[in-house]
């Protein structure tokens, strides 16, 4: 998902790109909830009739689960922001905060994509200057990624390379 906004004075373009959330963090707690409640009710009634090692399996299996849906939202809270201003082109990437940051020249920055070499596989984004290459958008669809590109190619002043 691609959002764009004005900086506070309208001399900076910013694109904030993050990925598309299908579960929330809210939502994916109560599904895990549920899960674990239907698991753990199943597990106890196998205990109950004397078959308790279940109940190991039962708890490493709530265990995974737990780890897995920790780990996809820790994924969607992904952020990418391209920052346009008068003079450079700032990419910052992170989760919470900015964890990585480039700084590339306006006048030189080219925006170019990289069609996949495998028939089926997403094309790549990136912008590039001075032999500096960052990618953009790996998270973000076909349609997304091509439209992003023209977007940040019209800013530039550039078609896309």
């Amino acid at each position: 998902m691609v959002t764009t906004t004005r900086g506070e004075l309208g001399d900076e373009l910013r694109y904030i790109l993050r990925p598309n959330l299908s579960l929330s963090w809210n939502a994916a707690k109560i599904c895990f909830a549920t899960i674990a409640a239907v698991t753990l009710t199943v597990a106890l009634v196998f205990a109950t009739l004397g078959l308790w090692p279940v109940l190991p399996f039962a708890g490493l299996e709530l265990a995974i689960l737990g780890y897995c849906f920790y780990r996809c939202a820790g994924n969607a809270q992904h952020c990418e922001v391209i920052t346009v201003g008068r003079d450079t082109v700032k990419v910052e990437k992170g989760r919470r905060k900015p964890d990585r940051c480039w700084a590339l020249p306006r006048a030189w920055a080219v925006v170019g994509i990289q069609r996949a070499a495998i028939r089926g596989y997403p094309s790549r984004l990136f912008l590039r200057s001075h032999g500096r290459r960052v990618e953009l958008g790996e998270f973000l669809n076909e349609d997304e990624r091509r439209d992003l590109a023209h977007e940040l190619s019209r800013t530039l002043g550039r078609a896309p390379a």
